[in-house]
């Protein structure tokens, strides 16, 4: 499996929120430092179900509401890609909505 999977990050009262787009799929964390970490266990967790059960990882997810999509448009901050860490996992983008 090789794609982009991109998410907007915002915080929510005391917690910070990791959006993905392309999959209605999101993770919280108290501190944004931990964001990122979270964010790579749900997938390689969503992954590694799928693949267990035979089905292509993220099948079925419909993509996350309009107004991520424009929240991550609109996000000032951005932050540096990662790769999940699974041999050819996808490249994960985050930006920030302040």
């Amino acid at each position: 499996m090789s794609q982009n999977i991109r998410a907007v990050a915002f915080r929510r009262g005391e917690w910070w929120i990791a959006q993905c787009l392309e999959f209605g799929i999101a993770t919280q964390a108290r501190r944004l430092e931990d964001l990122p970490y979270e964010l790579n266990r749900l997938l390689k967790a969503q992954v590694a179900a799928s693949l267990e059960v035979g089905v292509e990882p993220f099948q079925g997810f419909s993509p996350a509401p309009r107004k991520y999509w424009d929240m991550f448009e609109n996000a000032t901050s951005r932050l540096e890609p990662i790769r999940l860490a699974l041999q050819e996992g996808p490249r994960f983008e985050t930006r920030i909505a302040a």
